[in-house]
């Protein structure tokens, strides 16, 4: 399966030391350059480490890619009915013509590809399909939303015992 991931899901990856998994789970990860600009090219102006783990990351395996073509119409139709971000509206016209799931974890950004028919994940959905897959135990999975939750990743309390929940299906 192709991924197009977006800003929040590589940072938080990142910050918890876990971008290996998006090599480890899918068989292509596509990032936007409008993301990696983002992420890579002004978080290493500002100094933020996650910026050089995911710059090293697109060396070993994340594929930056300009949008052209359908994808740049896409994305052109799309920031004119969004008041989505450049890099969230890239991601969804790439996982668009690239027929990949987008991950992304912002609410707006991810009604908008599901009503384009777009598949969604997020961050935690990388976490559990690494527990189902058998890249991580149960006990790691709780151990990297706890890690998650301490990175500043926005998680609610009902949305942690919901992936809790989901990991413990996968258990049974």
């Amino acid at each position: 399966m192709t991924v197009v991931a977006d800003a929040t899901v590589l940072i938080y990856l990142a910050k918890i030391d876990r971008l290996d998994l998006l090599d480890a789970l899918f068989d292509r990860a596509l990032v936007p350059k409008a993301v990696y600009e983002e992420v890579v090219t002004r978080g290493r102006e500002q100094g933020y480490a996650d910026a050089l783990a995911i710059d090293d990351a697109t060396d070993a395996f994340l594929d930056v890619r300009s949008l052209s073509g359908d994808a740049d119409d896409r994305a052109a139709a799309i920031e004119d009915s969004t008041d989505l971000g450049r890099g969230e509206v890239a991601a969804i016209a790439l996982a668009l013509v690239e027929d990949a799931r987008c991950l992304v974890d912002d609410h707006a950004a991810r009604r908008s590809a599901e009503s384009l028919g777009v598949a969604v994940g997020g961050t935690i959905y990388v976490l559990l399909e690494a527990l189902q897959a058998g890249h991580v135990s149960h006990d790691e999975y709780v151990d990297l939303l706890e890690a998650l939750d301490e990175s500043g990743f926005r998680m609610s309390a009902q949305l942690y015992r919901q992936a809790v929940e989901a990991g413990e299906e996968v258990e049974k």
